[in-house]
């Protein structure tokens, strides 16, 4: 797939970037490509249900991912294990913290709850749990007439989807210090998504310049093919190149003035200062 992406059909092209990159999402730099085998573990997981398929129990591969997505909604608490269920409310961790003493292997959660007032006896958490369990737990609501119930975590409707799986499977994304945070912004411009893939080459450093051409190990003259004078990079094509620099001059548009060799840092400068109009017309340039 990275082949031909960046192949033009007739002949070989560079791959100025690798899959795993192009598969992070658009909002943190890449393109939102899949990661197949993610994708296809979370749709693994779709096939569980209250009768699974033959395909399910043949294929366990995304059982631990189910597992460590699931959790436990207290309602009565009979049919809930105290340490074997995933059932605190801890982001991190589900499970009850505390040591399991042996005599209560098998204990529900029913136990822990004060059957006249219909909310959690709180004896017996303190001398069953240590301090950060009795606080966790006493943040769950408790609802005797209701059952207890699986639910998806971290969904807004507490169900499993392959989104949900995916992102789980995937993890979460962080922006670098000093990358370019304005991605959300760039892939809602309103402008050709030619322009949006160039720029976001751009942003990326991945543009055919003679900089990045050798060092791909294309043997080339480093000048500048406008200027014949410096070495061409992103930000000397775009910005710095004395034939740049009048095409912008001409511009009229208020262009940042910062001292940078880094494209995404004056591109994420000239988004703070232009209208979106100014964005077009910039892009267009560009």
């Amino acid at each position: 797939m990275n082949r031909y992406w960046w192949d033009s059909g007739t002949d070989r092209r560079i791959h100025w970037k690798a899959w795993d990159k192009l598969c992070v999402p658009k909002k943190y730099g890449g393109l939102g490509f899949k990661d197949l085998r993610a994708f296809n573990l979370a749709m693994l997981g779709k096939q569980i249900g209250s009768n699974p398929s033959f395909c399910w129990r043949s294929i366990m591969t995304a059982k631990s991912i189910i597992c460590s997505g699931i959790r436990r909604r207290i309602g009565n608490g009979e049919s809930t294990l105290i340490w074997t269920h995933p059932w605190i409310q801890d982001g991190q961790d589900p499970m009850v913290q505390t040591e399991m003493p042996m005599q209560l292997e098998g204990a529900k959660v029913v136990g822990l709850i004060d059957q006249q007032t219909g909310t959690w006896d709180h004896s017996i958490l303190t001398d069953l749990f240590q301090p950060s369990d009795v606080a966790n737990i006493l943040k769950i609501p408790v609802s005797p007439e209701y059952d207890d119930t699986w639910y998806w975590h971290g969904d807004p409707i507490r169900i499993y989807s392959v989104k949900c799986g995916y992102r789980l499977i995937v993890g979460d994304y962080e922006s670098g210090i000093g990358t370019f945070t304005k991605w959300l912004t760039l892939w809602k411009l309103k402008i050709p998504p030619k322009w949006k893939m160039f720029l976001w080459r751009a942003i990326c450093d991945i543009l055919p310049t003679t900089t990045n051409l050798l060092i791909k190990r294309v043997d080339m003259d480093p000048h500048c093919a406008m200027c014949e004078i410096s070495q061409e990079d992103t930000m000397h094509a775009l910005v710095l190149c004395e034939f740049a620099k009048n095409i912008w001059e001409q511009s009229n548009l208020p262009i940042p003035n910062i001292v940078t060799n880094a494209f995404h840092i004056w591109f994420g400068e000239l988004l703070n200062v232009l209208d979106s109009d100014g964005v077009l017309y910039a892009s267009s340039i560009l």
